[in-house]
């Protein structure tokens, strides 16, 4: 439908992780999407039903893969763009997601805990977080300075930026481009 709205629009497809990931990804792109994202597990908005968020979705670092390889497999990866989601709370994490073959990766947790997120689970509670960053109510939003608030993600975001630029050199690559995909690089710490 979006495709004939705007037949140059960019569509992307938010999709839980459950075990036909790859199937549902190809469908998507045989739909027209450009973008799949994958939720993985140990995500989701807090606004999701618990028994939706522990039940539905597969771990990340077996849907990306998984994705990655099923695309490349019918020709079409250089078609779609992998986004990674669910877990990923480090540089380190997104690193792996992207090695597994993620294009790109989001974060939302991560960034709530930069704002000071107690990880209260109130975010769909009707009043929301307690500490202001999930909120509506005006009383609440006011316990959140925006400055404070945004020096804290670019704090955030600068030290992933270095974090992923020592990772990178450390396998003497210059663009995480290059790490795309490159699981042989993965070691199991369990068997180093």
């Amino acid at each position: 439908w979006i495709k004939e709205v705007n037949p140059r629009a960019l569509v992307s497809v938010k999709v839980s992780t459950p075990t036909d990931v790859d199937m549902v990804a190809v469908g998507s792109y045989h739909a027209g999407a450009h973008i799949v994202h994958l939720d993985g597990s140990y995500g989701g908005t807090g606004a999701a039903p618990d028994i939706a968020k522990k039940n539905i979705a597969m771990p990340i670092e077996y849907a990306v893969p998984k994705v990655h390889r099923f695309l490349v497999e019918e020709g079409v990866r250089e078609e779609m763009t992998l986004v990674a989601s669910g877990g990923l709370r480090t540089a380190w994490d997104a690193a792996k997601a992207i090695a597994l073959g993620a294009d790109a990766v989001v974060i939302g947790t991560a960034e709530l805990v930069a704002l000071e997120c107690v990880r209260c689970g109130a975010c769909e509670s009707g009043r929301g977080c307690p500490r202001g960053i999930a909120t509506t109510d005006p009383e609440l939003e006011k316990l959140l300075d925006l400055d404070w608030a945004a020096q804290r993600l670019i704090n955030l975001f600068h030290s992933w930026s270095v974090q992923l630029r020592f990772i990178l050199a450390g396998f003497g690559m210059k663009s995480v481009r290059v790490l795309v995909g490159r699981s042989d690089l993965l070691v199991h710490l369990d068997y180093d």
